[in-house]
């Protein structure tokens, strides 16, 4: 399992690649929605890049847990930089710890790093204890829909994708992002679209929707629509949006 203690000095540069900035993090932020007032935990916040912009967005309470001491450490130090009033938490999302009920949970990349169906079930559970009646889940995630052709498609954007495997429940796939300050890897687990959905249910969530990656009117104008084929048609990441019931 990859250790982001080690790589808390540099992960952050990731933000920086176009395909963070103009497609994952405008999907995420379109398919979130209107935070203003809401009270919000994000589960894997890391460093508390999204953390950071939910809050700015207008949500009144904030909560970032990550299981890395060193991206809670670097939150915190920025938190208390530039304050507003966002609390962090270093915590295993697989250990079910209610922190409070929240309106919506968030996450981005948490779901790859379980290792086993129980640990993808145990994050699902997490997410409910922390969920009022009715509450929302956004998560961005590795795509069920990838293939080896996805794999030759990320290299267009400074993304390497391998695996030894065959691309079902359980593999692991080898993931490396080059950036100007330097190659950021780790790895990620692959769960089928029939995994996600049974350990969503069996947790409770209901109404699963699949979203497919878009791209901001920014992002086009900046690099054109070429830039952005093969991302559209092979993209890496999706964004699942499914909520308690009573929503």
């Amino acid at each position: 399992m990859t250790d982001y203690n080690l790589l808390s000095d540099v992960y952050h540069y990731s933000k920086q690649n176009p395909v963070k900035v103009h497609s994952e993090e405008y999907t995420f932020f379109k398919i979130l929605g209107d935070v203003k007032g809401k009270s919000i935990l994000d589960l894997a916040c890391g460093d508390g890049y999204y953390t950071r912009k939910i809050k700015k967005y207008g949500a009144s309470i904030v909560h970032g847990v990550d299981i890395s001491e060193k991206m809670i450490d670097r939150a915190r130090k920025i938190e208390k930089a530039t304050p507003e009033t966002i609390d962090y938490s270093v915590l295993d999302a697989c250990q079910s710890k209610t922190l409070g009920r929240f309106d919506i949970v968030t996450s981005v990349y948490l779901f790859p790093y379980a290792r086993t169906v129980s640990m993808l079930k145990q994050m699902c559970n997490t997410m409910v204890n922390n969920l009022k009646p009715g509450g929302k889940m956004i998560s961005v995630t590795l795509s069920p829909f990838i293939s080896v052709d996805t794999f030759y498609a990320q290299t267009n954007y400074n993304v390497q994708m391998k695996t030894n495997n065959q691309l079902t429940d359980g593999a692991l796939i080898q993931i490396t992002i080059n950036t100007p300050q330097g190659v950021i890897c780790f790895e990620n687990t692959y769960w089928s679209k029939k995994t996600y959905e049974l350990a969503l249910n069996e947790a409770g969530f209901q109404s699963i929707v699949w979203h497919k990656p878009q791209i901001s009117e920014e992002g086009i104008q900046k690099f054109g629509d070429d830039y952005w084929h093969n991302h559209i048609l092979r993209p890496g990441f999706c964004v699942i949006d499914c909520c308690l019931e009573g929503y």
